[in-house]
């Protein structure tokens, strides 16, 4: 698949630019050639920003089943080790839709810069931390564990529900926001789903290790 760069994208107007553009110049009396040119610049940077929600959403989805092997030598709740491989297979899954996707649709690109690099450089900081939490035999085990890594997942749904939830408001294609409304459905049913383990094992004065 190839994904164009973002200054390709911004010299190769969307298919919807130009339909709102050859419309506007065959409406009778309307549409200068600036207008439509406004009109097109302006549907552009909406999915400019769109952009930057799909490749947010798809470094995120692609980047998390890495920490498989972060996880595999941890001793686990069985809860627990349900969950995270199921976390594991949907984010896998949800990095392949957006791939296809993106096949699919020329105008949506998932290598769009996401962040300025200070910030990215930040998170990294914080990855790394995280890593060391989480590593297999040094790493923290045991109830204080359990919780932590169920609270990244759930803060990942909650910020990726919250996105996908604004990149709906923008989103003028009929496909891709009917996939942007089945995103927002599942990253809330699984938020849902961990919240009730959260409640339930680790935020009880009974919970045990």
């Amino acid at each position: 698949m190839k994904i164009a760069t973002s200054n390709e994208a911004a010299r190769s107007p969307s298919l919807i630019a130009t339909l709102i553009t050859a419309a506007l110049l065959l409406l009778p009396g309307g549409g200068t050639p600036a207008e439509a040119e406004s009109t097109a610049a302006a549907v552009g940077k909406v999915r400019a920003e769109l952009n930057i929600g799909y490749s947010l959403l798809y470094q995120q989805a692609d980047g998390i089943p890495k920490m498989k092997w972060l996880l595999m030598f941890k001793s686990k709740h069985d809860d627990l080790a349900r969950t995270t491989t199921g976390m594991m297979d949907y984010y896998q899954q949800l990095a392949q839709s957006l791939e296809k996707v993106a096949a699919q649709n020329p105008a949506v690109h998932l290598d769009a810069t996401t962040m300025p690099e200070l910030l990215a450089d930040t998170r990294k900081a914080i990855g790394i931390d995280m890593a060391k939490d989480f590593a297999p035999l040094v790493g923290s085990t045991g109830l204080a564990f359990e919780r932590e890594l169920l609270l990244m997942f759930y803060n990942a749904l909650d910020e990726q529900r919250h996105l996908v939830g604004v990149m709906i408001e923008r989103e003028p294609e009929p496909g891709l926001l009917s996939f942007l409304r089945q995103t927002k459905e599942q990253l809330e049913s699984r938020r849902g789903k961990l919240r009730e383990l959260l409640d339930r094992r680790y935020f009880r004065q009974e919970a045990v290790s």
